[in-house]
């Protein structure tokens, strides 16, 4: 099945993109460290049906790759909702994680463009997964 092989590539690029993160962003260790432990078992989650996924693709294994990436999108956009836990508005803390020209990085001690560009890549490789596995299973319904 090309798709899961399509699909197991992104995910494992989505993986590297989480351990760059990690890497990369001072203020989610320090300021959030129960966000720097989720990313940690995100990454895992990514790398294992990452290689499910190109090893033995199954029909089954889709399903749970269109469901991972759901969550995962719903968690992302979730956690602008917690702005206020961080001393910033709404809108403020949705330009932090999802703005990619946003100057709130710099001002909390991240590199520009840390963390709205691993964020913002991660979110469209899970809605890519989601649009390929919502594809094939139409596709394969309707052989």
């Amino acid at each position: 099945m090309r798709a899961s092989r399509v699909i197991g590539g992104l995910f494992v690029v989505s993986g590297l993109l989480g351990i760059f993160l990690l890497y990369s962003d001072p203020t989610l260790r320090i300021g959030a460290p129960q966000h720097y432990d989720a990313l940690i078992a995100f990454v895992v989650i990514d790398f294992l049906l990452g290689g499910l996924e190109l090893l033995t693709p199954r029909s089954l294994l889709l399903r749970a790759s269109a469901i991972w990436s759901v969550v995962r999108i719903l968690l992302m956009v979730g956690d602008v909702f917690l702005g206020p836990m961080y001393q910033f508005t709404y809108a403020q803390f949705a330009d932090y994680l999802f703005n990619p020209m946003s100057s709130v990085p710099a001002d909390v001690g991240n590199p520009a463009g840390i963390p709205a560009i691993p964020i913002d890549l991660i979110l469209l490789i899970d809605l890519a997964v989601l649009i390929i596995a919502l594809r094939q299973k139409h596709s394969a319904s309707l052989t």
